[in-house]
Formats: C-alpha cells, structure tokens, sequence
C-alpha cells in the first residue's frame, strides 16, 4: 500500500508541476498586436518589412528578396510607447546598414 501512496504522491506533484508551467507560460506570454506595412525597402538581397501598429508599436522584418512582397498585415510583439520615429530616417537608417 505505500507504494501506491508513493505514486499517488507523485502523480500529484507531476500534474502541479504543469499547472504552475502552465499559468506562468501565459502570465509571461509576449502580448501581440496588429501592425500594417508602412514601407518595404529592397536593398541587395534582402526585403525589409517595416510595420507600424498600436501606440507607436515598430516592427522590421528582414525577409530574402525571392520570398515575394511583404504582408499588409503583421502579428507583431506590442512595445506601446516608443520613442517616436520618422518613417523616412528608418528608411535611412536601414539603407545606411547594408552599405
């Protein structure tokens, strides 16, 4: 019979174990949220992506040249509140970066 106490024990703290995983995974899960393309930049090989989304929320996505034009829309991670931007020194920045 005590070994059967053991497993109970055991399966017990077995299935605690993944709540706990379980509730800090999604109290820690990055919140997303919807940017649009703002522009696309074609330098050598490679296509940046550079998306706008919610309170100032940027997002650049380097993809290959042959991977085909840049998605309207974008899941991006939400940072509200960054530091206010220039499309066009972005656009600068990343052209500057690959010469």
């Amino acid at each position: 019979m005590d070994n059967l106490d053991h497993r109970s024990f055991l399966l017990t703290l077995l299935v605690l174990v993944i709540v706990v995983y379980l509730i800090v995974g999604v109290v820690h899960a990055k919140k997303m949220t919807t940017c649009r393309l703002a522009s696309q930049v074609l330098v050598k090989d490679q296509r940046i992506c550079v998306f706008v989304g919610a309170n100032g929320t940027q997002y650049n996505e380097y993809v290959p040249y042959d991977a085909g034009d840049c998605p309207r829309d974008y899941q991006c991670p939400y940072r509200p509140n960054e530091k206010p931007f220039d499309l066009k020194t972005i656009i600068k920045g990343i052209k500057k970066q690959f010469n």
